[in-house]
């Protein structure tokens, strides 16, 4: 989004997005105890995943790179959150990786589960998934700079990305 759209936009879809992590993380650590009581559940999380991420993977793969004028609008940055809100929200990998995180710090006693220390573990998981996305974005602009090829060159590598996780995902559902 950065490389396409330019930065205040990606940074609107950073906002976006992050919300979202907040949500994602305080449910997985809210169902915790009831995903590792039930390990038939998580394998069901997983084999969705795998068909989302492969075809999300094949789609940046084919994806035709068409250069995009940098939109200078506030409606521009709403649709930016927009798309991070939506993004984020079908990303469905985030809840079980949130239970695991959470289960090993809650089995190592560096967190509570109670309601407080989980709403504040979703905080942080916010502000960190701001910044990584900030930086993320940052980077973008910069690379643009050095070369607009490299907007094609990275869609193939977000889409090699999400068909490696896919392929990870299955193999760890059938093995």
């Amino acid at each position: 989004m950065a490389i396409q759209r330019g930065t205040r936009v990606a940074i609107s879809m950073a906002i976006g997005a992050a919300v979202i992590e907040f949500f994602q993380a305080y449910i997985a650590l809210t169902f915790y105890n009831i995903l590792t009581h039930n390990a038939e559940m998580e394998r069901t999380i997983i084999l969705i995943c795998i068909p989302i991420f492969l075809l999300v993977g094949i789609y940046y793969l084919l994806k035709k790179h068409h250069p995009v004028h940098r939109p200078t609008t506030r409606a521009a940055n709403v649709i930016g959150a927009a798309k991070g809100v939506v993004l984020s929200s079908v990303n469905l990998i985030a809840i079980p990786y949130f239970v695991f995180i959470g289960g090993y710090l809650a089995s190592s006693n560096y967190i509570s589960l109670k309601a407080e220390f989980i709403a504040a573990f979703s905080v942080g998981a916010v502000f960190g998934s701001f910044v990584t996305f900030v930086i993320y974005a940052k980077l973008g602009q910069a690379i643009k700079r050095k070369s607009e090829k490299m907007s094609h060159y990275a869609s193939k590598m977000v889409g090699l990305i999400f068909i490696a996780i896919a392929i990870s995902q299955a193999v760890r559902y059938y093995w």
